[in-house]
């Protein structure tokens, strides 16, 4: 329960960042934390039911945020959420660059997902050029910050997990013998 509230938190955090990191250069330029933070939740959260509702909440607010249909983000996140969960079991996305490669694919599909949903939806957004190469920049982006907030998610992480005592297994070296 703990853990849950500090990724909120983290994500919450990540969009504000996002949002000052937007206004000082142009958001194609700027990673995605909150996204970043989703997928570095991933593999470090254990019960899958409460992850996705947290990462409702997050695609709800950046939803929210951005002004964009709203469950648009909603819908891709929890998305995101399943990916990354399926992949870090598959893969062992602990690794600098398979974790790059698995985001910057991540990062790919999510814009092709916020073309398609938007032009499916409201018939405002077309696939163009322009934009691919704005997804492809971005997804550059997120590939090289994809490592640091997955160390910084990892360490935020161990410090905030309780030890379960009915989970510890204590050997008595003294027991047993006569």
């Amino acid at each position: 329960m703990k853990l849950g509230f500090v990724f909120l938190a983290l994500g919450g955090l990540g969009l504000v960042v996002q949002g000052v990191l937007a206004e000082l250069v142009s958001p194609r330029w700027s990673p995605d934390l909150s996204l970043l933070v989703l997928v570095a939740m991933a593999y470090h959260w254990r019960p899958a039911a409460s992850g996705y509702v947290l990462a409702a909440t997050l695609g709800y607010a950046t939803d929210l945020l951005s002004g964009s249909l709203l469950g648009q983000h909603a819908l891709l996140r929890v998305a995101t959420f399943a990916g990354a969960r399926l992949a870090s079991r598959q893969l062992d996305l602990r690794g600098t660059l398979p974790l790059a490669v698995f985001v910057a694919g991540v990062t790919l599909l999510y814009g092709l997902g916020l073309f398609w949903s938007s032009d499916f939806f409201a018939g405002e957004a077309g696939l163009s050029w322009g934009g691919v190469g704005g997804v492809l920049g971005h997804a550059l982006v997120n590939a090289v910050a994809a490592p640091f907030v997955a160390a910084g998610v990892g360490r935020v992480a161990q410090w905030t997990v309780e030890e379960d005592p009915n989970r510890v297994v204590r050997l008595d070296p003294e027991r047993g013998r006569p």
